[in-house]
């Protein structure tokens, strides 16, 4: 139990050195250019906001910015499932030592994830 609870308080520190975040991804996109070969690369940010894919152009000297908010936000949704993973785990065990320590308790089951079989 206390190894869970040492990754949580790790997970949520390097949760807390994530300073800026983006939604959407990046997109490079080269054009063909008049003589053959191509020009670019130009950077298109696509999120999905409302109910609408929203795309903009970037400027070549924002994208790296850009990029590193994309990771971060990345990160923290993994370190987020992770966290809850954690949780959920130490929270099933602090369940059964309790349900353990009282005389003839019915030991709970967590419901089983498959769906019926159909006959």
């Amino acid at each position: 139990m206390k190894t869970l609870q040492a990754r949580r308080d790790q997970i949520l520190q390097q949760m807390a050195q994530c300073q800026s975040m983006e939604y959407g991804c990046l997109r490079a996109e080269h054009r063909p250019a008049a003589g053959g070969g191509s020009s670019g690369p130009y950077y298109q940010h696509q999120v999905w906001e409302a109910g609408k894919n929203l795309s903009q152009r970037i400027p070549s000297p924002d994208v790296p910015a850009l990029e590193a908010a994309i990771a971060n936000r990345q990160r923290f949704e993994r370190l987020a499932r992770e966290f809850i993973a954690l949780t959920v785990q130490m929270t099933r065990r602090t369940q059964d030592t309790e349900s353990d320590a009282k005389k003839n308790a019915r030991r709970w089951r967590r419901p089983s994830l498959r769906k019926p079989s159909s006959s």
